[in-house]
């Protein structure tokens, strides 16, 4: 017989996922989700009763899938656009913001960012910039999309995809780890300015409790304690194998 003990443990128990490409907001390590994102979920959801269970589907594009059919409550760290609005309700209080970029090769430094033309833009499946660039990256056609970021800088360094678009202290951090630094350059010009929210499914068990969840963002925000965590969380990505 299932005791009333185990019957409220399993009611208090919700799911999420996120981005496993976005150090150090977000990012898949030892088959689990770690970084500032997934910290601050854990945080904020066990002071208000609530277990997790973080789930890694593979790519960003899965884990979005995954939530829209019910079966994740919880986006860890989204931006918010037109298009996720029709499936997702996202914190009124950003986690970080993230400043985006255009990274290139260094055969290619001199080229606008604008100007695409004819060169090829590096994505990851489920990436998305903001409504203005992804509307440009629609009527592109020179666009191939991979599930890692390790394949998109490989690529982007042996100018076999001209541009890509990432957050740029996500670019830096990977850049780095990859050993790819010297190889590879963010152009000056910023792309966009994004941030990072909570994203609850409509109709998710946690969507009536996204008004607490913000206000306790902004309050950790106003402590500075996500900026206290973050040089943890790039030394973390840095130094794992």
């Amino acid at each position: 017989m299932t005791t009333s003990s185990a019957v409220s443990a399993e009611l208090s128990t919700v799911t999420a996922c996120g981005h496993p490409e976005t150090p150090p907001v977000s990012w898949e390590q030892d088959n689990e989700l770690t970084g500032i994102a997934p910290h601050l979920v854990r945080k904020l959801l066990s002071e208000q009763g609530y277990h997790l269970n973080m789930r890694v589907f593979g790519n960003w594009k899965r884990c979005q899938l995954a939530a829209r059919r019910g079966q994740v409550d919880l986006l860890v760290a989204a931006y918010k656009t037109h298009a996720r609005e029709r499936n997702f309700v996202f914190s009124h209080t950003p986690i970080v913001a993230d400043p985006v970029v255009l990274f290139t090769h260094f055969g290619n430094g001199s080229r606008s960012p604008w100007d695409l033309g004819s060169n090829t833009l590096g994505m990851l499946f489920g990436d998305s910039f903001g409504d203005d660039f992804d509307q440009k990256v629609r009527r592109h056609p020179h666009v191939e999309r991979v599930s890692t970021g390790k394949q998109n800088f490989h690529k982007l360094a042996m100018g076999r995809i001209d541009y890509m678009p990432i957050g740029l202290i996500t670019g830096r951090l990977q850049a780095q780890k990859l050993a790819l630094a010297d190889r590879v350059q963010p152009l000056p010009a910023l792309l966009t300015l994004e941030y990072y929210h909570l994203a609850v499914p409509k109709g998710s068990v946690l969507e009536p409790l996204l008004p607490v969840l913000s206000a306790r963002l902004q309050e950790l925000a106003e402590e500075h304690y996500i900026a206290r965590i973050t040089p943890f969380y790039e030394r973390k990505y840095l130094d794992a194998p």
